[in-house]
């Protein structure tokens, strides 16, 4: 199974079925009922999808070597640290900081291995986009503004994901 991994469908499959895992018993045993629950869900169940399609595509042009399973594991940490922390206001927003981060912070280290630098590089732009949205998101939650935070976080993003995957795809070559 570990060999396998480096398999581009079985990383992708893996990848997206253990997310959406997480996210169903985090909602069933975990998750806060609150007003926040459903934008949480909903921004979940996005990057889900949205993650589907990245994995799919990053992994048939990206090399594996250490310093990239070390960004995919804390990602892999952060992802589930979001999943448990859905309908908890400030958890949740700060952990999709974090989560963008740590993203942003991935593909640079690939520009000096793969030769697709356009499509990187508009990967980076986007992930720092919404790498600010989710620090306004934070900041507003702070601010007293949980739930209009957690909305505007999941009409954004998923306005964002229409757009980058179906209108404009971000990716391809």
């Amino acid at each position: 199974m570990i060999r396998s991994m480096g398999n581009p469908t079985v990383k992708t499959w893996t990848a997206t079925l253990a997310f959406s895992l997480a996210g169903v018993i985090a909602i069933l045993f975990y998750a806060s009922v609150s007003p926040v629950l459903p934008p949480h869900v909903i921004f979940y169940v996005v990057l889900v999808i949205n993650t589907f399609f990245s994995v799919r595509f990053f992994s048939r042009i990206a090399p594996e070597n250490k310093s990239q399973f070390a960004i995919d594991t804390v990602l892999v940490i952060l992802y589930l640290a979001l999943a448990f922390s859905m309908g908890y206001p400030f958890t949740f927003a700060f952990f999709a900081l974090c989560l963008f981060i740590a993203a942003s912070s991935k593909y640079p280290l690939l520009l000096l291995v793969i030769s697709q630098t356009n499509v990187l590089k508009r990967k980076i732009l986007i992930d720092l986009m919404g790498t600010a949205a989710c620090a306004a998101v934070l900041g507003a939650t702070v601010a007293g503004y949980p739930l209009e935070a957690a909305w505007a976080a999941a009409i954004g993003f998923t306005l964002g994901n229409v757009y980058f995957l179906l209108i404009n795809p971000m990716y391809r070559l």
